[in-house]
């Protein structure tokens, strides 16, 4: 397995803030004066609640884009197909409902069908590829949900 290291020089930028998948913060603004860096975060927030769509946040599908190396197993997967979920054999599930887009900026979507396997065969939104979600995971990934009008 692969893992993905990103280094982040703290040095090289005035304000740095990262937030892990529990929602831990660490903010990093060395040099910075504190209030500088609490009215550009405040900037920040407000235009991501200017952005949010009316109604409340909808659940988010666990993030397979954050797993680009790790295999799928497919043939231990199992659907859900009223509800559009597909368990892939290490027990992630996948929200085959939404699309998927993957490092070019093309779009998947399922259509409905399995493979051999029972892994879902997703069509490229253009129409013009057709492959089992291991694969396009594996070829085109990392993939990342989409979400409303991001589609």
């Amino acid at each position: 397995m692969t893992h993905r290291i990103k280094l982040v020089d703290l040095d090289e930028h005035s304000l740095v803030v990262t937030i892990d998948a529990d929602g831990v913060t660490e903010v990093h603004g060395a040099g910075m004066c504190k209030m500088r860096a609490a009215a550009i975060l405040w900037d920040v927030g407000t235009q991501l609640a200017a952005e949010h769509p009316v109604g409340p946040c909808l659940p988010q599908p666990e993030p397979q884009h954050d797993r680009p190396g790790e295999p799928l197993i497919a043939h231990a997967g199992s659907l859900d197909r009223a509800r559009g979920l597909w368990t892939d054999g290490t027990g992630h599930a996948w929200d085959l409902s939404l699309a998927w887009r993957d490092v070019t900026d093309q779009a998947w979507r399922w259509h409905g069908s399995l493979d051999r396997q029972g892994t879902p065969i997703m069509r490229s939104s253009d129409g013009s590829v057709s492959e089992p979600l291991d694969v396009v995971r594996a070829v085109y990934g990392p993939l990342a949900p989409v979400f409303g009008d991001e589609a």
